[in-house]
């Protein structure tokens, strides 16, 4: 039986490449740096398209805040008109209640007044004849309506002031708050708008920084060493 020279046997080593190696082939990096740029080229877009949008809201935005407060001072005007109609036609009605109950036909009326209701208050068997205090009621009714006219004719004009300044108010409250409407919408736009770029700059300065180290380890491997 012949010896074998153990040192004439030769194990075949196989060599394989590891997955790092493969993956910074040449090939593989351009790929990649290829899709980095490509990455880039996507966000820069979509940066500069969110920023010219950002300026239009706001351009949008801060007109729209000099209407909106312009329709609340009007508002406001309008509502302090009303107001002061409300009180002077408070005043003239007083005005004119006491003008009546001073002259002659306002001490008549307070007069039958007073003796119409205590008539039906306090009617008993001494009471005059019906037909007494029929006439008597007419003339009440005649002086009641006299006194309802002077009221009327007498407040009418600033009366019909007042509607005329609250459907004013009214119409500027509607306005100013359809403005406002508007503004709080276009704010949350705008706000919207800012979080996105946000997050679309942060995202981009990543890439960048992506970028530089490619660019340092291209260099590094490209390097050449003098023996």
């Amino acid at each position: 039986m012949s010896s074998i020279n153990q040192n004439t046997i030769r194990s075949h080593r196989i060599h394989l490449r590891s997955t790092t190696r493969r993956q910074n082939t040449p090939s593989a990096i351009a790929r990649r740096t290829r899709a980095l740029e490509t990455r880039r080229t996507v966000l820069g877009n979509t940066i500069r398209e969110l920023e010219s949008d950002l300026r239009q809201q706001r351009a949008a935005l801060a007109t729209l805040t000099i209407e909106v407060d312009h329709a609340l001072r009007r508002r406001d005007d309008e509502g302090n008109r009303y107001e002061r109609l409300r009180i002077e036609r408070d005043n003239l009605r007083y005005t004119l209640l006491t003008n009546f109950n001073q002259s002659t036909l306002g001490m008549e009326y307070s007069e039958l007044k007073r003796r119409w209701y205590e008539h039906v208050n306090n009617e008993d068997e001494n009471t005059p004849p019906a037909n007494y205090y029929d006439n008597f009621k007419a003339r009440f009714d005649q002086v009641s309506a006299l006194f309802d006219e002077l009221m009327e004719t007498g407040l009418a004009p600033i009366i019909e002031q007042k509607a005329l300044a609250r459907e004013t108010y009214r119409l500027a409250s509607e306005h100013h708050y359809s403005l406002y409407q508007q503004q709080q919408s276009i704010m949350r736009i705008v706000s919207d708008l800012e979080r996105r770029l946000t997050r679309a700059l942060i995202r981009d300065r990543q890439l960048n920084q992506a970028r530089g180290k490619r660019q340092r380890k291209s260099k590094k491997k490209g390097k050449k060493h003098n023996s």
